[in-house]
């Protein structure tokens, strides 16, 4: 198993990674780039989440943090699912440019949003002052 500093060093990079290649397919959804429909842009974001994922659980494993207990943990998990939607939205079920562009700002925003959460151990993230 990996120490905790190299396991937060792995997650943190996939979330860097994870959200620079959304970045990267919303600016392609919106100039209706072609690469969209590549395979590596299909299959890479999946792979880079699922390592994050799965580092993002056992860290919370290794220092014993349960969501039912830690209200910031609980904020992370549901705003990260708020950005998976949002996401989806954006990326592929927004049924028009201007849904789909909003949504892609507002995932962008969540993700900063949990990023803050992240890094304060607070569930108000940046909005706490």
């Amino acid at each position: 198993m990996l120490d905790y500093a190299t396991l937060k060093a792995v997650h943190t990079g996939c979330a860097l990674l994870s959200i620079a290649g959304f970045v990267a397919r919303y600016l392609m959804m919106l100039s209706d780039a072609s690469a969209l429909r590549a395979r590596a842009v299909r299959v890479l974001p999946h792979l880079v989440d699922t390592v994050l994922l799965a580092s993002a659980v056992v860290l919370a494993w290794q220092l014993s943090a349960n969501p039912l207990r830690e209200a910031w943990l609980a904020t992370k998990i549901a705003a990260l699912l708020g950005y998976i939607v949002l996401g989806a939205v954006a990326l592929r079920y927004g049924r028009s440019k201007p849904l789909r562009a909003s949504a892609g700002i507002a995932a962008i925003l969540l993700f900063g949003f949990i990023v803050s959460v992240a890094r304060t151990k607070s569930p108000l993230g940046f909005l706490a002052g």
